[in-house]
C-alpha cells in the first residue's frame, strides 16, 4: 500500500519498475503496531500487548496474531471504531477453523463485518461492504491480471488487482514472451517464478484445506493467469473447467484437472487478440 521503490527486488538488475504503476496510499494507514516477540504461550490478558491509544479507524487489519491477542480482535475493533476487520490466514497456527467461528460471532454481533481470507490472496471483492471497498480502493487480494498475445506468446501484461504481498507484479514479468499455447508449460513459470519471489504462505499442511497454504495460493495465481488468457483470446472456458480452490466444503479441497496439452490460441484467427 505504501509503495516504497525499494519494495521488491526480486528482479534486480532487470527491474522494468513496474509497480510505478501503483499508487502510494500511505496518508490512508491511521497506524501500524508490531506485537513484541517472545511471547508467552499462554496469555490470559491480552491488554497490555495493545497499544493504550488507538487510532480511529475504519478497516483493521490482524495478521499474525498470538491465538490469545486474536481473541481479543472483537473488542479491539470496536474501541478503535472499525466497520471492518480482516484476518488473512497465512499460516494454520493463526487462526483455527474455531476461533475463526467464535471471532465471526462476535463481529458479527458488534455490526463489523468481516474476513477471514485464507492465504490473503484469496481475499474477494464480494459482498459489496466495506471490504469490497477495501480491495477495489488499493487494489489487492485475489490476482486479476490481462495480457496480450502476439501470435502464440504473452507480449505484455497488466496488474489490475495483486495479491497483498506483491508477488502478482513479479509473476506478471515472469510470464512475458511465455508460450500460450501450453498450459503445462506456463503452470511450471508461474509457479517457479511464485516460490521464487517468494510466496509468504506457510508449507505446513492445513487440516482444513488437506493441503498447504502455499499450494493454494499458487493455485490461485495460475487460475488467475489462464483467465487472462482464455479472455484475452476470447475463449470461453472449456466446458471441463472448474476453478481449484475458491471453494472447499466441509475441509475437502476442490481442485479442477490440469489441462496438459490444451491450446488456449488453437482458434480461428478471428477469435484471437494479437496485438
Amino acid at each position: 500500500m505504501v509503495n516504497v521503490p525499494d519494495f521488491c527486488k526480486a528482479c534486480d538488475l532487470a527491474c522494468a519498475n513496474c509497480r510505478v504503476r501503483y499508487s502510494c496510499f500511505a496518508p490512508d494507514v491511521c497506524g501500524a503496531f508490531r506485537v513484541p516477540e517472545g511471547l508467552p504461550e499462554v496469555i490470559d490478558d491480552p491488554q497490555p500487548y495493545f497499544p493504550k491509544v488507538l487510532p480511529r479507524v475504519d478497516v483493521l487489519l490482524a495478521i499474525g496474531l498470538h491465538p490469545d491477542l486474536l481473541a481479543a480482535l472483537p473488542e479491539v475493533a470496536r474501541l478503535a471504531g472499525a466497520r471492518a476487520a480482516i484476518v488473512p490466514i497465512e499460516d494454520p497456527e493463526w487462526c483455527s477453523p474455531s476461533v475463526r467461528g467464535e471471532l465471526q460471532r462476535s463481529l458479527d454481533n458488534l455490526g463489523i463485518e468481516c474476513a477471514f481470507p485464507k492465504p490473503f490472496c484469496d481475499l474477494e471483492a464480494t459482498g459489496g461492504g466495506l471490504v469490497e471497498a477495501f480491495v477495489q480502493r488499493y487494489q489487492i487480494g485475489r490476482p486479476v491480471v490481462e495480457v496480450s498475445l502476439q501470435r502464440d506468446l504473452i507480449s505484455e501484461t497488466r496488474v489490475l488487482r495483486s495479491a497483498p504481498c506483491g508477488s502478482t507484479w513479479y509473476v506478471a514479468q515472469q510470464i512475458k514472451w511465455s508460450a500460450a499455447n501450453r498450459l503445462e508449460n506456463l503452470e511450471q513459470v508461474i509457479s517457479n517464478a511464485h516460490h521464487g519471489y517468494p510466496c509468504t504462505a506457510s508449507m505446513e499442511i492445513d487440516p482444513e484445506l488437506k493441503d498447504t497454504i502455499l499450494h493454494k495460493s499458487g493455485y490461485i495465481i495460475r487460475d488467475a493467469a489462464e483467465e487472462a488468457l482464455m479472455r484475452a483470446a476470447h475463449r470461453p472456458l472449456p466446458p471441463t473447467w472448474s476453478r481449484r480452490l475458491i471453494k472447499h466444503t466441509a475441509g475437502q479441497l476442490k481442485t479442477r484437472p490440469q489441462m496438459k496439452g490444451h491450446d488456449l490460441t488453437q482458434a480461428d484467427s478471428r477469435n484471437r487478440a494479437v496485438n
